[in-house]
């Protein structure tokens, strides 16, 4: 390439070999620098374009990276939220038999309260008040490996161990309350047959034991108007009601449990052979029917066939 001042061009000589002719050719001293000019854009080019691929690259790996992390600390927080679901799930399902037990024993604290009128709880009975389902507060910052609570964590352990506790003791107890229940109502039902109480309101004039002539008076008077309600004293079947010789109106209602009542000189029947009668309930009305001096209510309680006082019987 030989440089020319005057003209102010460049002529490049091609020589391939010795035999081959010589070529030449003229570039202008303008298109050259042109020509370099363009050629240092193309690389300054070239080069801005790489080092913007080569950042662009690494930005990519790192957004990559990230989400990849993000990935992972989703499918961490899944994990943990399904070990936290499954403890819940068991700690309720362990909170549902204990209620069932808790009802049992609130059954007999009703039993108790109905009977004596006092005790028992005055609020409503609870095993656990804490919501199970409350929302669990995470990290903020996204830097940060996530990691649930482990206080939360110990919480859930420790009522499961409660309850684990609990349950271990429940049947036990279930099976004890479930005695004494059966106990309490074999009790109720024993009071409820037992005669226990005044047939009706009046003046005694006559008392169990006296003898009147020939024989000895195996009831108790109580005097009163004719119309007056007689109750039956304990809950039973009535075995016999109507007119009896001596006594009148009579009716007699066998309580079980070698329990017999006898009712006489009734101005009304109010009740049939076999009918069940409650404790309380009014089966008749005083009068003066039969042997009777006025009107008054015989009452005789009688006890595996054995004539008893009635003032034993009476509150």
């Amino acid at each position: 390439m030989i440089f020319d001042k005057k003209d102010k061009h460049f002529t490049i000589i091609i020589l391939s070999d010795a035999k081959s002719k010589v070529k030449k050719f003229s570039i202008s001293f303008n298109l050259f620098r042109f020509i370099f000019v363009f050629l240092v854009i193309i690389f300054a080019s070239a080069t801005l374009l790489v080092f913007n691929l080569i950042i662009t690259h690494q930005k990519l790996e790192n957004k990559i990276a990230e989400i990849e992390r993000m990935e992972y600390k989703i499918n961490y927080k899944e994990i943990e939220f399904a070990n936290l679901k499954e403890k819940t799930d068991e700690i309720k399902a362990k909170t549902v038999i204990l209620e069932s037990y808790l009802e049992e024993v609130k059954d007999l604290d009703k039993m108790v309260r109905d009977i004596t009128g006092k005790g028992g709880y005055e609020e409503e009975v609870v095993i656990y008040n804490t919501d199970l389902n409350a929302n669990v507060e995470f990290e903020s910052d996204p830097n940060e490996m996530f990691y649930y609570g482990f206080a939360y964590e110990e919480g859930l352990d420790d009522i499961d161990a409660l309850l684990d506790d609990l349950l271990s003791k429940a049947p036990e107890l279930s099976e004890k309350l479930s005695q004494d229940k059966q106990h309490m109502e074999d009790h109720i039902y024993l009071m409820e047959h037992t005669p226990s109480m005044w047939p009706t309101w009046g003046m005694i004039t006559s008392l169990f034991g006296e003898r009147r002539g020939s024989h000895i008076h195996q009831g108790l008077d109580i005097a009163n108007r004719t119309g007056t309600p007689v109750n039956t004293t304990a809950s039973g079947v009535v075995l016999f009601a109507g007119w009896h010789g001596g006594f009148g109106n009579k009716v007699i209602v066998y309580h079980g449990f070698d329990y017999t009542t006898v009712y006489a000189h009734l101005s009304k029947i109010y009740v049939s052979v076999g009918d069940e009668v409650s404790q309380g309930d009014v089966i008749g009305t005083v009068g003066s029917t039969g042997y009777s001096t006025g009107p008054h209510l015989h009452y005789e309680v009688i006890v595996n066939g054995v004539h008893k006082n009635p003032m034993d019987f009476l509150p």
